[in-house]
């Protein structure tokens, strides 16, 4: 409910009125079902007597709030069964506006790129027989994330075991010639290929394929990112090349090339052979020798990269993005290396740079966590 305030001092009275615009909600409806009695018996229990202290026309200004103070609340009540609080309203009214201006960008978007919007190639389709289970051990990120952690320790486990009994081989005496240790070993070796501690369940892992597709591409269709010219060139370039079936695969590949264009601009502002403020890398020297123990360090360390070399990490991620086995669909064969350079080269010298922001292709950003799916629901295929 809206603050009201009266102030009523000696013969002056005078009303005023807080409105916080955000919580403001129009229920005409509601409003004109409200009557005189109705707002001015909710003014006497809530206010007292300050009607009487005001002239007709502040009479009608505060029963015109106050009658969209009790239309709200009706519709609240009439829609989630309780009042809604100050902070409720106001993250309500903030949605809506994001929504508006969604709303907008969309409407601004269609009528500059119409054409391929209503041509665009890929459309949602659903599976006929798997749907979202909670309980199911692949469909849930919290248990999925516990069933590998297990099969990883049974894994470590196992091995253990079995370096132990090698070790074992190798501390007996005379008791086993040097041939007939690496026998052993190697009979132990094969059975440790063959044991079953560690290893994933083949259905399991196919169901957490496909319930991370749906989300992938439930996170796709929500964003418009996909309409961009950019996008399209870049379809057109896959199509070209035989591979365009595959929009995951696509959208992964926008991200590593605003990557790589984003960083190719920096590179040049920089130059290329001044270190980067924050980027290293992985190496391990050479050599170098331990003082104590006199043998080589092998121990890997980091070092800071040039905007050159992070220049070339970039491109050569993106051809990693075309390549990508983790957004492969199922039964899609992953493209060689030959290929995939192509594509990545053709993206570069073909899509101008200027539509990548490095706050464009958001791949990823609106994939839904299990909590925003519905127990039942069909899952995307395409």
């Amino acid at each position: 409910m809206k603050s009201l305030y009266i102030i009523a001092g000696g013969i002056l009275a005078i009303v005023a009125v807080v409105f916080l615009a955000p919580q403001k909600q129009n229920n005409p409806d509601e409003k004109a079902s409200i009557t005189h009695d109705e707002i001015d018996a909710y003014i006497l229990k809530k206010f007292g007597n300050v009607l009487e202290k005001l002239s007709t026309e502040e009479k009608e200004l505060v029963r015109q709030d106050v009658a969209e103070d009790l239309a709200r609340e009706k519709a609240e009540m009439r829609k989630y069964g309780r009042i809604l609080t100050a902070d409720e309203r106001s993250e309500q009214w903030w949605q809506a506006q994001d929504e508006a201006a969604k709303q907008a960008a969309y409407a601004k978007l269609y009528e500059e790129r119409k054409d391929w919007i209503d041509n665009f190639p890929f459309q949602p389709r659903y599976h006929q027989n798997l749907a979202f289970d909670p309980e199911n051990i692949a469909h849930s990120d919290a248990k999925y994330r516990a069933y590998r952690e297990e099969k990883e320790k049974d894994k470590k486990e196992a091995e253990a075991r079995y370096m132990m009994k090698i070790h074992e081989i190798w501390s007996m005496g005379d008791e086993m010639t040097t041939d007939e240790k690496h026998a052993a070993c190697k009979k132990l070796r094969i059975e440790m290929e063959k044991e079953e501690a560690g290893k994933l369940d083949p259905e399991i892992e196919e169901q957490w394929r496909h319930i991370m597709r749906h989300k992938r591409l439930a996170g796709f269709y929500e964003q418009h990112y996909r309409y961009r010219p950019e996008f399209e060139q870049a379809y057109r370039i896959f199509k070209e090349e035989g591979i365009a079936d595959n929009p995951i695969r696509l959208a992964h590949t926008m991200v590593g090339l605003e990557n790589y264009f984003v960083t190719s601009r920096q590179a040049k502002q920089h130059g290329l052979n001044e270190l980067h403020p924050v980027q290293t890398r992985t190496y391990t020297p050479t050599g170098n020798h331990n003082s104590q123990s006199r043998r080589p360090d092998s121990r890997p360390k980091r070092q800071r990269i040039t905007w050159g070399e992070l220049m070339e990490e970039d491109f050569r991620i993106v051809r990693n993005c075309v390549r990508s086995e983790w957004v492969a669909a199922p039964g899609e064969e992953r493209p060689s290396v030959e290929l995939a350079e192509r594509i990545r080269d053709r993206l570069i010298a073909e899509i101008p740079p200027d539509g990548f922001t490095g706050h464009t292709f958001f791949f990823g950003l609106m994939d839904p966590k299990d909590e925003d799916m519905v127990p039942g629901q069909s899952l995307l295929a395409e």
